[in-house]
């Protein structure tokens, strides 16, 4: 892979490639699934908090609650919900960053990297994901102060609007700060496991990074972007068109031996069963055009069946997941070499090629390993 790469935005269209790695599939599977578990909790919680029926809430969204009715007027369930959401942004940062990782790692040539590498390399490079986003919070609160510190000035009997006055080309541009920073902040989310992934760094590295990828390159930045969305649903809707032919398969095989039907069905209603109120209708999907129904099979056999069903379609956001981290590696690593001539590929044998000959006092490449690249 890496020397196929042009560092351009013909490397954005190999992220539907890459996605289809069991590894970073797998380990999209777990964030999702760990994400998916948060986002009950912390929701069914505000509902318990402000007075919901429970019972009610329960039939009508059993694992996917969507926040409602009374949850609104609760201050305390609409708290819970926002540290849900940090909660669930944090594990989807560390999740993307594992990803990231594996994907650098291929796109190096070493397909062998494993996910408890990744996972190591995720609890020794987490810092950034926290601190960063803090960090940018903490920029553009501060920045927002100003702006109504000068507000409260401006109160002040005769003098106070004078002064506002002569301060407003200043605050002018430290609100064209607070926009940056939180443009900043919102890339973060997708671009700064890349980030970490790709470079090692610590916080004041990642925070240069992500401002300089942000400022040099924006239009670039912004079309690699959409092509990685672009690449991702022609992948996802390739895989959604094979998953649909094998449920079809499925269908045709089961019901021939067994003399009847109901076991696609129910397996297909799984999403529609556990999530009522967000897929109502997902089980047309999954099965060409017909409907689902757990009651077809009944019991523990059509509980388990559709919950098969549900993973299944984790499986498939899961690839969405494998898909957007391998995109924003590939397009990090293609704006970083385009910006200031680093290639991170070279850069990082380079590191390990130094790391071994410190072990080993040689110059021969770790097995399995990739040897040094030419230089730049």
């Amino acid at each position: 892979m890496a020397g196929a790469l042009r560092y351009d935005s013909g490397d954005v269209a190999a992220c539907a490639r890459l996605g289809l790695s069991a590894r970073k599939m797998w380990t999209g599977f777990k964030t999702l699934l760990l994400s998916w578990v948060l986002w009950d909790f912390f929701v069914y919680l505000g509902f318990l908090a402000a007075g919901e029926n429970m019972g009610a809430r329960w039939r009508m969204s059993v694992l996917m609650p969507l926040p409602g009715g009374l949850f609104w007027s609760s201050p305390v369930a609409v708290a819970l919900l926002v540290a849900g959401c940090l909660a669930m942004a944090a594990v989807l940062m560390r999740g993307s960053l594992m990803a990231s990782r594996i994907a650098f790692e291929q796109i190096r040539g070493d397909d062998f990297y494993s996910g408890a590498e990744a996972s190591s390399f995720a609890r020794s490079h987490s810092a950034p994901l926290a601190a960063v986003p803090l960090l940018l919070v903490f920029l553009v609160a501060i920045l927002l102060l100003k702006g109504a510190a000068v507000g409260l000035l401006s109160r002040i009997p005769a003098a106070g609007p004078v002064v506002a006055s002569l301060l407003a080309l200043p605050l002018w541009g430290a609100m064209l700060l607070a926009v940056l920073t939180a443009l900043a902040l919102l890339l973060a989310f997708v671009l700064l496991p890349a980030i970490v992934a790709c470079t090692k760094g610590d916080t004041f590295e990642s925070v240069f990074e992500l401002f300089s990828t942000l400022t040099s390159q924006p239009w670039r930045l912004l079309l690699h972007g959409i092509l990685a969305v672009l690449a991702t649903a022609l992948g996802t809707a390739v895989f959604a068109l094979f998953s649909a032919g094998a449920m079809g398969l499925l269908s045709l095989t089961t019901s021939w031996a067994s003399g009847g039907g109901g076991f696609t069905e129910a397996i297909a209603a799984g999403p529609r069963l556990l999530a009522p109120e967000l897929l109502p209708f997902f089980s047309r999907v999954g099965t060409m055009g017909g409907g689902g129904s757990v009651a077809a099979w009944g019991g523990a056999a059509g509980l388990i069946a559709g919950v098969s069903g549900a993973a299944m379609f984790l499986v498939l956001l899961s690839y969405v997941f494998s898909c957007l981290a391998s995109a924003w590696t590939l397009i990090y690593v293609g704006l970083r070499r385009r910006r200031d001539g680093t290639d991170l590929l070279v850069e990082a044998d380079r590191e390990d090629m130094r790391e071994y000959e410190r072990l080993y006092g040689g110059g021969i490449p770790a097995p399995g390993r990739p040897g040094p690249r030419e230089g730049n």
